[in-house]
């Protein structure tokens, strides 16, 4: 560490232009001055010093921060942690944006920075770590059973949701995370009396981050199904739009969330569930149980803003392909594209071009509405609905992490859009092999994933082909062991946060559910 710093602090002489190489003299007519004594490094100025740390790599910093107390001051110049933090703000060719801010960048602290930067670098160094254990593990209640949860990029808000309509969240950058109302109960709950299955409401989440708002924004779309017709409460049949924003302090900082409906659309009672759904700017993309209909599922595009009202006329595009008609996740892409993942099939389709449409199709309706821009056909894909991940971001492309048999695949996706018809507009890679078939639950991310069992929680690292990392891929074991859970596992990498229902089991009939949360960072608040 010391060699490193010396050549900083040459490197730094010479930019800075204070020091120059000595010149030779003529022969001196009087005796030399005697010399001086050397300067030491806490004599520099205060601006030399804090370019000096600002070439460092992050583990050097922290130990010079031990050296003495002037070097502890200067470890904390916000410009050090914010030249540590701006690599991870954007993506690059090979990874996406792996730091997530919910205020501007300018309202952050060097303590805010420095945290931030030592929780995202950590959470992957306690994800590899051989305990195999969380640093921190802590549990939260919600006052009716989870139906369906969501952990919000950047890994501090838990949203949660009920079959009454309800909307929970909590903060867990707290140290002890307590249920705040985000949306109160919209329907009756008399669901919750009701041990018929048939009666149970499904609720699917999507999100739709808003990178144009400064803080923290998205749109939030939720739906109710109910497997009955007619349903028991006809409210409980509906799509809903809500807008989300970060709630402020007087210091800007963020204290809470707010919500906002801006639209809602009624169902057909004769659709069952959604499976699936996916939200980007003014589409939403649904995929129904179609039990009347030859083809079993049916899957639409619709503008959510025309769609607003309580009337189930509005317009619509099927996404209808020759094969594939099953997805098990659809997510919605920039430039009007579908992508969509079943068993043995994955497409990217254009829905532009698809005719709207204000009704279903007849119930004998097999003809195809839409031939795909890109497909990869394999008789041993067979996922899972929590199999495939978000899609991510790279500078130059969109992927996906999806597990396949016992095999993670990942997709990349050239973005902007290949309109060569010679390349093909994506590809598939292998980016880890021999992982568990059957999982329980799973959740994957860009290059971690964990899948729950009734014996044990598993954490998986695998690293993209053209990743700079190239550590291979690991399978990790935790203790913590769920014996059933309803759903889950949630994974945040840049907070290293896993977030799994509790085994649904010990629940009664009445009452808390509770969510068990595992911090892998071994920095937090």
């Amino acid at each position: 560490m010391l060699a490193a710093v010396k050549s900083v602090v040459l490197a730094v002489f010479n930019r800075s232009r204070l020091w120059r190489p000595a010149q030779v003299q003529p022969e001196a007519r009087e005796p030399s001055p005697p010399p001086r004594p050397p300067v030491g490094l806490c004599e520099f100025p205060l601006e030399l010093l804090t370019m000096i740390l600002e070439e460092l790599d992050w583990r050097d910093v922290l130990r010079v921060r031990m050296v003495c107390k002037v070097l502890q001051g200067v470890s904390k110049t916000r410009s050090i942690w914010l030249n540590l933090c701006r690599p991870h703000l954007s993506p690059t060719a090979t990874a996406p944006q792996t730091l997530h801010l919910e205020r501007p960048i300018k309202l952050y602290t060097s303590h805010d920075l420095e945290l931030l930067f030592l929780q995202l670098t950590s959470a992957d160094v306690g994800w590899r770590t051989d305990a195999n254990a969380p640093a921190r593990k802590r549990e939260v209640e919600t006052t009716y059973p989870v139906k369906c949860m969501h952990l919000v990029e950047g890994g501090r808000w838990l949203l949660v949701a009920s079959e009454t309509g309800r909307i929970v969240y909590f903060d867990l950058e707290a140290s002890t995370p307590t249920e705040n109302i985000l949306v109160p109960d919209q329907f009756d709950p008399f669901l919750r009396d009701e041990f018929d299955p048939l009666a149970e409401i499904q609720v699917v989440m999507a999100f739709d981050r808003d990178y144009d708002s400064e803080f923290l924004a998205f749109n939030l779309a939720i739906s109710f199904t109910v497997m009955t017709s007619p349903p028991p409460d006809p409210k409980a049949q509906c799509v809903q739009i809500w807008r989300v924003e970060l709630a402020l302090d007087d210091q800007q900082r963020g204290v809470g969330l707010t919500a906002k409906l801006l639209a809602s659309f009624p169902v057909e009672d004769y659709l069952d569930p959604i499976l699936c759904q996916s939200i980007r700017g003014p589409h939403i993309a649904l995929s129904f149980l179609a039990p009347r209909h030859t083809d079993r599922q049916l899957t639409f595009i619709i503008d959510w803003k025309q769609a607003d009202g309580d009337q189930t006329n509005y317009p619509r595009r099927l996404i209808h392909p020759p094969y594939g008609k099953t997805p098990e996740a659809i997510h919605l892409l920039p430039g009007n594209k579908l992508f969509s993942v079943g068993k043995q099939v994955m497409m990217i389709n254009d829905y532009l071009n698809i005719p709207e449409t204000t009704s279903l199709p007849p119930l004998r309706f097999t003809d195809a509405t839409v031939l795909p821009l890109w497909k990869a056909l394999d008789g041993r894909f067979h996922p899972e609905s929590d199999s495939i991940s978000r899609p991510f971001f790279c500078s130059h492309s969109i992927r996906f992490s999806i597990r396949g048999g016992d095999t993670i695949h990942g997709v990349i996706i050239e973005y902007p859009y290949n309109e060569d018809p010679v390349e093909p507009l994506a590809q598939v890679v292998k980016l880890m092999e021999k992982a568990d078939k059957h999982p329980m639950h799973e959740c994957y991310g860009y290059s971690k994933g964990t899948i729950v069992k009734p014996y044990g929680t598993y954490l998986f690292s695998y690293p993209w082909p053209d990743a700079q990392d190239d550590a291979p891929p690991l399978l990790l074991h935790t203790e913590a062991s769920i014996q059933h859970c309803e759903f889950g596992p949630l994974l945040d990498e840049q907070a290293g946060r896993v977030a799994v229902s509790a085994d649904i089991a010990s629940r009664s009939k009445d009452s808390r559910d509770k969510v068990h949360i595992w911090d892998f960072a071994l920095i937090y608040k």
